[in-house]
């Protein structure tokens, strides 16, 4: 089963939802199609939901948490840290920490803060919303990197430039000549990512071969964001985390290509396991067959008269009876060797009121054995191949145990 990830690209303005949301289908590693639609047309179930946060949208910080800011008051902290470095008022914006905050809050450092205007976020997500889309993930489209990747999205008549690094995302002025001024873009483990339009462009103006990018992949990329933004309002409970923790897990295993050799390795163990299971069944079927066949043989060899055989063994036993019986000799299915045996096992003072001996049953009425007695009987009689059972509270029923 494929899990199916939908990836919507939240516009710029509010408006701009109203014509449609860019999206893309995927597996979670790769493009399987993308469009531009309302969100009427959207599919309600297409697994995990995750709505993309445009880089125009998001303001990137760094702050000095200090120790034993952890807790409840890393919230307070951070709006006291970022008060005087933000235009807007702080009630006014959604401000999500990294996801190690907690860890660097207890003993104190540097940490990397996103923050987007609330009520932009409320109007182009309260389409979808009224569609019955729930955004299970709110991640950037671009993020800080441990090393330096440059952007290079459009036309090169209307192209945008990002500069991702480790202390935040920067927007790169439109002319190149201005580039020499960011110290990463001179280091040598920069990484250069361009649209199709633009590759021919950069490979032009920095005379690097930058890796090929479209639109539609960047954003599968951005899916797999460890920044997720649904916090506060947008937050879901515990029970969406896990289910959006599985389906993350499954993607990983079934689509990942670093997971190729294992998803081989399953599948080439799920099929010798039932090729195995399937020969053993065959060998077994094919066994059983024998050995039935083996007992028509033995039963029609020895009882010429027997042309139909149902079954075998207990065919056989009823015409060995037949010969004990036209040979005068008795069996443990007449009344007499019944009742010898039900002698031996009476306790003592035990007397039965009533036999009947009907069918090759023989009938006791009369006989109240506890639980150790009817234990003790029904031990020793067995062992004779008899079959001593309680049919109500002083009525036992005696047979061979051959008898159906």
């Amino acid at each position: 089963m494929t899990v199916f990830m939908l990836i919507i690209a939240l516009p710029h303005t509010a408006a701009q939802a109203t014509s449609g949301y860019a999206h893309v289908h995927s597996d979670g590693q790769s493009v399987l199609r993308s469009a531009t639609g309302a969100a009427a047309t959207l599919s309600a179930h297409a697994g995990e939901v995750v709505a993309v946060v445009p880089h125009s949208r998001l303001s990137w910080f760094t702050v000095q948490l200090p120790p034993s800011s952890q807790g409840p008051r890393l919230r307070e902290v951070l709006h006291g840290l970022l008060e005087d470095r933000l235009l807007d008022e702080l009630a006014q914006l959604h401000i999500v920490p990294e996801s190690q905050a907690t860890a660097i809050a207890r003993s104190g450092g540097h940490a990397r803060v996103a923050v987007c205007d609330k009520q932009w976020l409320r109007e182009v997500l309260a389409p979808l919303q009224a569609a019955g889309i729930t955004v299970q993930r709110l991640v950037p489209e671009f993020s800080p990197t441990d090393t330096p990747v440059l952007h290079v999205m459009g036309t090169p008549d209307h192209s945008q430039s990002v500069l991702t690094h480790s202390a935040g995302v920067t927007l790169l002025p439109p002319n190149t000549a201005q580039w020499p001024a960011f110290f990463e873009v001179h280091q040598p483990d920069l990484q250069i990512q361009a649209e199709p339009a633009m590759v021919a462009r950069v490979q032009q103006l920095l005379q690097r071969q930058p890796m090929l990018q479209s639109t539609a992949q960047r954003w599968v990329t951005a899916s797999q964001s460890a920044w997720n933004l649904a916090q506060g309002e947008w937050a879901q409970g515990r029970q969406q985390r896990l289910w959006r923790q599985l389906q993350a897990a499954w993607q990983t295993l079934w689509h990942a290509p670093a997971w190729r050799p294992v998803r081989v390795g399953l599948w080439t163990l799920l099929a010798v396991q039932v090729i195995g299971l399937n020969a053993l069944a065959w060998r077994e079927q094919r066994d059983l067959q024998a050995q039935q066949a083996a007992l028509h043989t033995v039963l029609k060899t020895t009882f010429p008269s027997v042309t139909l055989v149902i079954d075998a063994p207990l065919q056989m036993q009823r015409e060995v009876e037949a010969l004990k019986q036209r040979a005068g000799n008795g069996t443990n299915t007449d009344l007499e060797p019944l009742l010898a045996a039900l002698g031996t096992v009476l306790p003592a003072g035990q007397m039965p009121a009533q036999l009947h001996f009907v069918n090759q049953t023989l009938r006791i009425q009369g006989l109240t054995l506890d639980t150790p007695q009817a234990s003790a009987a029904q031990a020793s009689l067995h062992s004779r191949g008899l079959n001593l059972r309680q049919e109500n509270n002083d009525v036992w029923l005696l047979q061979a145990e051959a008898v159906r």
